[in-house]
């Protein structure tokens, strides 16, 4: 354990994490008189040779024991004196910092604000662009990645403060113009959420212009729904109560960001910038809208992303039913020898999208079968010739695994992102099934719209059961989707969104680590890395891309004084 007096505490650390700071640093020699007298008695007492290891690593570092302590307070007034009344001290005070001695309570915030109104943390806007050239001092910027303004910091967040910092005070000590622009996300669906906690605290909750309206001539039920403009409202409350902690806990870190130029990604000419951002991308076919499957958050009412998906095991249930083959001869009506296609599914509800059933054209079980029809259950509709059936091919393909349930699938391209898949390559026709808060749609037959969508599994499988079709349950664990955020459910939808296209950025990035520009730390993550980038989607514009369109806008700050160049 290392013993360091106040003065000398103070001078090691603030000369390390204050470089380029108007602070300046104790000269050794100032005290250097009263450590080797402290040194030399201490070696007096104890005997040099039983302790000749005794040697400072700094003037500002003891080795430290009971008689070190002790004799501390055997020093002369005049030693005391030298190392108490350093330059350092005097310039602290002159500065107008009350706390002489190291209190971390005190002293922590009281250096950094010095530290801040004193403009430590701000570039040397002074220095042209000609001179900073000519002198080989250019500038170094570098964008805060902007943690959620009404969160809390996490470890990660300070993993890259620490390491943001380092940079900036390294440069600055290089006598080069440095800017950390800070910035704070506005978080979305963290944000959302929240609210949404404190509404359902009230009693109350988030409601659409149609359940408003419906609710029109109730006034007690009116009063427990929340209009768009009100959550809205809502919304800029609670970021105004709680934004602030995420940059007080960021200054508290000690990270030196110029905060004159901290921005918001909500803010009016940071929005411009985005948008001008993503027009660009745009033209240049880098960014696209189209209709793909994405994550269907139900209870957030948005697409997530991949990386905001987590996926759990837990117990449920393999549902095994039949699939009864269509009549050649009389379309939409079961072969009266009741030839059927045993087919088992974890999701029942999504039978009503259902557009191919699929066997591996391998498994002798079900060759005689391909290219017929069967019925989907429970689809009957009236028509001239009676109630008919919706009928679906049944199609072949390697893919599906003959060891694993009954060795025939189901293909739902809506509501699936394997089964998506599989419907583009034989052209299936691609059936939504819910609605955007995941109750059943018109597609699905009067019985069950409206109905949540898992209140529709234990109708639909309940009413198979009275028909006939249902050939038993087992318990099975599967792999669930689930939201990082609101916890709940996610559902493959197949929807109209914007998409980042990755195939040309992917291929920039594989070869910079591929041709050296990058090294991998360590090297066997180059795995991970080849494996993103080569088994890559075009990703779909959620919180993430837009986080990083304006990272690229957090660059070049509307209001820098010159250009600033990595």
């Amino acid at each position: 354990m290392m013993l360091y007096t106040a003065t000398a505490f103070r001078q090691g650390a603030t000369s390390v994490i204050n470089s380029g700071s108007v602070i300046s640093r104790r000269s050794a020699a100032a005290s250097s008189a009263a450590f080797v007298s402290l040194q030399n008695r201490h070696q007096q007492q104890q005997g040099a040779s039983k302790h000749s290891s005794f040697a400072p690593r700094s003037s500002t570092s003891f080795h430290h024991s009971t008689t070190t302590t002790k004799l501390f307070s055997t020093l002369t007034k005049e030693e005391s004196t030298t190392i108490k009344d350093t330059q350092y001290d005097q310039t602290n005070i002159s500065k107008g910092l009350a706390n002489t001695s190291y209190e971390p309570s005190k002293f922590e915030n009281e250096i950094y604000t010095w530290w801040e109104t004193s403009g430590c943390f701000l570039p040397d806007s002074k220095q042209s662009p000609s001179i900073s050239k000519g002198n080989n001092k250019q500038p170094y910027v570098l964008p805060m990645p902007p943690p959620n303004v009404t969160g809390r910091l996490h470890m990660g967040h300070a993993i890259f403060v620490a390491l943001q910092d380092v940079l900036a005070r390294f440069h600055r000590m290089r006598g080069r113009p440095v800017l950390w622009t800070p910035g704070t996300d506005h978080a979305g669906i963290a944000t959302q959420l929240q609210v949404e906690k404190l509404l359902i605290a009230e009693g109350k909750k988030r409601a659409t212009p149609e359940e408003i309206e419906a609710a029109a001539s109730n006034s007690d039920e009116l009063s427990k729904l929340v209009s768009r403009e009100d959550f809205l409202k809502r919304t800029w409350e609670y970021k105004e109560e709680q934004g602030g902690a995420i940059t007080f806990q960021l200054r508290s870190l000690g990270a030196s960001a110029d905060w004159t130029r901290e921005r918001f990604t909500m803010d009016a000419d940071l929005s411009v910038g985005v948008s001008e951002a993503f027009v660009r991308l745009h033209d240049k076919g880098l960014v696209y809208r189209g209709t793909y499957m994405v994550n269907w958050s139900p209870g957030l009412m948005t697409a997530v992303s991949d990386l905001e998906v987590e996926y759990t095991n837990e117990d449920g249930t393999l549902y095994y039913f039949k699939y009864m083959v269509e009549d050649e001869d009389n379309v939409g009506n079961a072969k009266e020898d009741g030839e059927h296609l045993a087919v088992a599914t974890t999701r029942p509800e999504t039978i009503f999208g259902d557009t191919a059933v699929c066997v591996n054209p391998n498994d002798e079980r079900y060759t005689h079968l391909i290219g017929k029809r069967v019925l989907v259950p429970m689809s009957e509709s009236s028509s001239d010739d009676g109630k008919k059936a919706r009928s679906i091919p049944i199609i072949s393909d390697e893919y599906v695994d003959m060891e694993f349930g009954t060795g025939a699938l189901k293909i739902t391209p809506g509501h699936d992102p394997n089964d998506y898949d599989i419907g583009k390559k034989h052209s299936l026709d691609i059936i939504n099934i819910m609605n955007k808060d995941a109750t059943m749609n018109d597609k699905c037959g009067q019985n069950y719209v409206g109905l949540d969508r898992f209140d529709a599994r234990s109708k639909l499988w309940s009413d198979m059961k009275k028909v006939g079709l249902v050939i038993k349950e087992e318990d099975h664990v599967q792999r669930v989707p689930r939201s990082q955020r609101g916890g709940e459910i996610i559902e493959p939808l197949v929807s109209k969104q914007w998409f980042v296209k990755t195939e040309g950025m992917g291929a920039k990035a594989l070869e910079a680590v591929k041709g050296g520009d990058i090294t991998i730390v360590p090297s066997r993550f180059e795995k991970v890395w080849y494996s993103w980038l080569t088994d890559i989607r075009d990703w779909y514009v959620t919180g993430v891309v837009g986080y990083c369109i304006v990272c690229l806008v957090l660059l070049c700050p509307s209001n820098n004084s010159y250009l600033y160049h990595m």
